[in-house]
């Protein structure tokens, strides 16, 4: 049962307001990815969330402290869910080390998280870093958590085949740089590129870095 579900299940009051208040923070959140996602992140305006979410304008005071709470929000937002992914992916994968790191990759290509409307406000976040400290602190979390779990993965592999584990970070390092760089091309691709074609890019990017793993990293599952 959904958290959702729970609290519906609240006669009081606050039971309902409660959810009324999250329901309305998250059409404000998808609002914001969608307006970011098409207009850029700093030619978005509170109006163009607004009109997006089909609420006033001066209703947004209501739930955020201002256009940057909002922003980290939905930033925040769209990394949670990644990371959610992420999780579901490893967990589906089981103890193998091959089939665990494919199912790392493969959450960048999901049908979900691989959105080229995500995807976009991923790299608008990411130009903006250097002048914002929320975003930068949101953005570095993500990227040393998914850091630390690429090496773990990859350390793993490593030592399935009996290779030298100190290769591990560097070895990351490029199968994240492979992620973030098809990310793009999903972006800038002209003509634009599919995800399952991009996805297939980075299994033959897996078997060129683990040749000893390559009966794993064939076709995507979709």
């Amino acid at each position: 049962m959904s958290l959702a579900d729970k609290v519906l299940e609240i006669p009081s009051g606050e039971g309902r307001d409660l959810l009324r208040r999250r329901n309305r923070e998250r059409r404000l959140i998808e609002a914001t990815l969608d307006c970011i996602a098409t207009l850029g992140l700093r030619e978005t305006t509170v109006q163009d969330i607004a009109a997006r979410a089909q609420m006033a304008v001066g209703s947004i005071s209501q739930y955020f402290e201002g256009k940057e709470a909002l922003y980290t929000a939905a930033l925040d937002a769209i990394a949670s869910e990644f990371a959610a992914r992420v999780a579901e992916r490893l967990l589906a994968a089981g103890t193998s080390p091959a089939e665990r790191l494919r199912g790392y990759v493969d959450a960048y290509f999901d049908a979900t998280t691989g959105q080229r409307r995500k995807v976009a406000v991923w790299f608008a976040f990411w130009g903006e870093v250097r002048a914002q400290p929320q975003y930068r602190l949101v953005c570095e979390e993500h990227d040393r958590a998914h850091e630390a779990t690429v090496q773990g993965l990859v350390r793993d592999l490593l030592a399935d085949a009996g290779l030298e584990l100190a290769q591990a970070p560097a070895l990351a390092k490029l199968v994240m740089s492979t992620c973030y760089g098809l990310w793009l091309e999903l972006l800038t691709g002209n003509p634009k590129p599919s995800r399952a074609s991009l996805h297939q890019l980075a299994y033959r990017q897996l078997t060129a870095l683990f040749p000893t793993h390559a009966a794993y990293f064939t076709l995507p599952v979709e």
